[in-house]
């Protein structure tokens, strides 16, 4: 959980689950980190580089959400707040990383 600042128009902010996307050196060592917002709005639009979470309880999570992967943003370390869980299965963290993929074609 964290809190994101100075949202526009549909940028995410306020307190809200994210999920980290940057490597565990980065978290140990760095000030900062990368992650993706979440929203609890389901199906709003359904685009490529959105992962819908509907095993939310499985996460760790309150409600069914979705992985927003336009939006990754840098954040401080010290705006993270708690850790409510965790991603494992190999069917979702495929999920997400085809979005980033789709999001960032120079990966390829």
């Amino acid at each position: 959980m964290c809190r994101l600042n100075n949202g526009k128009g549909s940028v995410q902010s306020g307190y809200r689950p994210v999920y980290v996307i940057s490597n565990n050196k980065n978290n140990t060592y760095s000030t900062t980190i990368n992650v993706i917002p979440l929203t609890s709005k389901m199906g709003k639009k359904r685009l490529p580089i959105h992962v819908e979470l509907w095993d939310y309880r499985d996460y760790g999570l309150n409600a069914p959400s979705t992985m927003l992967v336009e939006q990754i943003t840098t954040i401080p370390v010290d705006d993270l707040d708690f850790r409510v869980g965790s991603i494992t299965d190999q069917r979702t963290i495929s999920k997400i990383r085809n979005a980033i993929h789709i999001q960032f074609p120079i990966l390829s």
